[in-house]
C-alpha cells in the first residue's frame, strides 16, 4: 500500500497537484487511505482503491489554515480516468490502482493557500471527516498555450517550437503575459532551458541531436514536453513534431516469389533515398522494413535488407520502411504452389509401454480432386536408415487452402529403443514433408518372481505377497526404492481392487501381508516409473481361502 500511495503522490506532484498525507483511519471508514489535493482550482480526491462511483456523501470543505470558518463547500464531483504510471523508475512494476475524483472549480475571496476537510458517509451510515486532509493552492499559476512546432525531415533535423506563457489569476479569471517566464523543453533524456519574451511569447529552434529515432517504427514520432513554474505551481504540455517524409527507393532483387506451400521464402533488396543535392544514400542502419505479414528485417550500412516468411498464401505485398521518415514502397507478388509441412512435432516413450507422437500437419494450394493425404508414423533403429511405417493416418483434405492445421496424435506399442518421425511421402504434384527424427528409450522392468502364500489359506489368517522388481540396466539387476502396488480380484469378478503398497528393498524384493477373507487372485504392479523406466506387472496368483 505504501508504494502505491507514494506513486500516486509522485504522479500528482508532477502535474501540479498538491497532496496531503492521509489522516488516521476511522472505524467503519471505507477509505482510510484517502488523499485530497488540488489541481488548478479544483479539489482532487484519491480513494486509493478501484471504486468507480463517487464516494457517498462526498464533500470538500475549504478554509484557511487554523481557522474554523468554512469559506466554500464543494459537493459536485466527477471521476477522472486513471492514468497509467509514467513516472519512470519510481513506479517500478506495480501499476497504479486508484480512483480519482475532481470537483468543479472553486471561487475564494482572496489569494492564498487553504486547507481541505474531507467528508463522506461511512459504511454504517455515519459521517466520516478527515480534517486537514489536503491543501488547495489558490494562487496565480502559469499556463502554456498556443504550442506549435515546425516539421522536420531526415535532411532538416531542426524544429521551431513556439507558444505563449501566461499567468492566470483565479480571483477574476484574468490572464497576463508571463514576461521572461522560464520553461524547459524535454525530449527523451535531453532537457533544454529557455525563456519567453516580455509578451510571454517564445519561438526557439531545437536541434534533434541524435538520429536513433530514424530507426523507430511508424508511430515513433518526435515528441517534446514543455514545463514551466510560478509560485510553486506548474503547467506541462506536450507537442508532437510533424515529420515530412522523404521519398525512398525500394529496389527488390526480384518482384516475385514462388514456392511450395509451407516452404521458407526470402526476399531481399536495397533501400536508398535521394538528398537535395542529388546524392543517393542508404537508409539509416537498422531501419525496419516490412512487407505484410512477413518477418520484418532491417537495413545494413549499405541499405540492404532481407525478409523471410513461410509461404502460406498468394498475394501482393507492399515492401516499405516502417517509419514516418521515409515514404516509399515496392510491390512484391507471391505465388504459392501445392505443399505440406509439419509443425510442433513431439515424440517420446511413456512408462505405459507406448510411444507417443504429436504434430500439426499443414497443407494448402491443392488441385481439384484432392480428398485425403496419408501420413506415416515411421520407426528406425539408428534414425538414418531402415525406416519402416508402423501406422498410416488418413488426413482429410480439400482442394485449395485448408483452414487450420490437422492435429495428428498417435500411440504405438513400445518394442525397444529407437527413432520415430512423421512423414508424408508426397505425389508428383504435391511435395512431401517429414518431421525431424526423435529418439526414444526407456529401461525395461519386470517382476520375474511373484507369489501369494500360503495356498490355500484359512479365512482370517495372514496371506503374504512377495516378489522382486528388476530392471535391465543394461543387464538385469534389482531395482531398489520403488513403489509397488498390490491388487486383489475376488473369484468370479473382473474388477481389481487396490489393497496397499510397499517399497522395494536393496535387492529389489518386496513383501506385504494381508488378512485372508475370500478366494481370489493377487497381482503386483510397478505403475509409478520415473521418466527413464517402463512400468511392469506381475503374473496373477490365485489363493483359495477356506472356512
Amino acid at each position: 500500500m505504501k508504494k502505491r500511495v507514494s506513486a500516486v503522490l509522485t504522479a500528482a506532484m508532477a502535474v501540479g497537484t498538491v497532496w496531503a498525507v492521509p489522516t488516521v483511519a476511522r472505524a467503519a471508514d471505507p477509505y482510510p487511505d484517502v488523499m485530497t489535493g488540488s489541481w488548478e482550482e479544483r479539489v482532487i480526491v484519491n480513494t486509493s482503491d478501484v471504486e468507480t462511483k463517487v464516494p457517498r456523501g462526498l464533500k470538500a470543505h475549504v478554509r484557511k489554515k487554523g481557522s474554523p470558518t468554512r469559506l466554500a463547500t464543494l459537493t459536485s464531483f466527477t471521476r477522472r480516468p486513471d492514468a497509467p504510471c509514467t513516472w519512470g523508475d519510481y513506479c517500478g512494476s506495480e501499476p497504479l490502482q486508484h480512483s480519482t475524483f475532481q470537483s468543479d472549480p472553486v471561487k475564494l475571496p482572496e489569494i492564498g493557500t487553504y486547507t481541505i476537510d474531507l467528508e463522506y458517509t461511512g459504511t454504517t451510515g455515519e459521517t466520516v471527516v478527515h480534517e486537514d486532509n489536503g491543501v488547495l493552492s489558490y494562487t496565480e499559476r502559469p499556463v502554456i498555450s498556443n504550442l506549435k512546432s515546425s516539421a522536420v525531415s531526415v535532411e532538416n533535423l531542426d524544429t521551431v517550437l513556439s507558444g505563449d506563457l501566461s499567468v492566470y489569476n483565479p480571483l477574476d479569471g484574468s490572464s497576463k503575459p508571463y514576461a521572461g517566464g522560464a520553461f524547459t523543453a524535454k525530449r527523451g533524456l535531453e532537457t533544454t532551458a529557455r525563456t519567453a519574451d516580455a509578451q510571454g511569447h517564445f519561438e526557439a529552434k531545437f536541434r534533434i541531436t541524435h538520429t536513433d529515432f530514424l530507426k523507430a517504427p511508424a508511430d515513433g514520432q518526435v515528441k517534446f514536453s514543455l514545463a514551466t513554474e510560478l509560485n510553486g505551481r506548474g503547467d506541462i504540455e506536450g507537442v508532437t513534431v510533424p515529420v515530412a517524409p522523404v521519398e525512398a527507393d525500394m529496389a527488390l532483387a526480384s518482384p516475385t516469389v514462388t514456392g511450395a506451400y509451407g516452404t521458407g521464402a526470402k526476399i531481399s533488396g536495397t533501400a536508398t533515398w535521394k538528398s537535395a543535392d542529388g546524392t543517393r544514400k542508404p537508409l539509416p542502419t537498422t531501419m525496419p522494413v516490412i512487407a505484410g505479414n512477413w518477418n520484418s528485417g532491417s537495413t545494413d550500412a549499405t541499405g540492404r535488407f532481407t525478409l523471410t516468411r513461410r509461404l502460406t498464401e498468394d498475394g501482393v505485398l507492399n515492401v516499405k520502411p516502417h517509419s514516418v521518415w521515409f515514404d516509399s514502397k515496392a510491390t512484391l507478388k507471391v505465388d504459392v504452389t501445392p505443399g505440406t509441412f509439419f509443425q510442433g512435432f513431439t515424440a517420446g516413450a511413456g512408462a505405459d509401454r507406448y510411444v507417443y507422437v504429436s504434430s500439426t500437419f499443414w497443407r494448402g494450394e491443392f488441385p481439384e480432386g484432392t480428398t485425403s493425404l496419408n501420413v506415416d508414423v515411421e520407426f528406425s533403429a539408428d534414425g538414418k536408415t531402415g525406416w519402416t511405417s508402423r501406422k498410416s493416418v488418413a488426413v482429410p483434405t480439400k482442394p485449395g487452402w485448408n483452414a487450420g492445421g490437422y492435429k495428428i496424435e498417435q500411440k504405438l506399442p513400445y518394442t525397444g529403443p529407437g527413432y520415430v518421425r512423421l512423414r508424408y511421402a508426397g505425389t508428383p504434384s504435391i511435395p512431401g514433408s517429414v518431421t525431424p527424427a526423435v529418439r526414444f528409450e526407456r529401461t525395461n522392468t519386470a517382476i520375474p518372481e511373484f507369489n501369494a502364500a500360503p495356498e490355500p489359506a484359512k479365512k482370517g489368517t495372514p496371506i503374504t505377497v512377495t516378489g522382486k522388481l528388476n530392471h535391465a540396466d543394461p543387464t538385469w539387476k534389482p531395482l531398489a526404492g520403488q513403489r509397488v502396488d498390490y491388487y486383489f480380484r475376488p473369484a468370479g469378478s473382473t474388477a481389481w481392487t487396490w489393497m496397499g503398497l510397499s517399497t522395494t528393498a536393496a535387492d529389489g524384493t518386496f513383501r506385504k501381508s494381508f488378512t485372508a477373507n475370500r478366494t481370489g487372485s493377487w497381482q503386483a504392479r510397478y505403475g509409478t516409473a520415473d521418466n527413464r523406466h517402463l512400468n511392469a506387472v506381475s503374473r496373477v496368483d490365485e489363493v483359495v481361502v477356506t472356512p
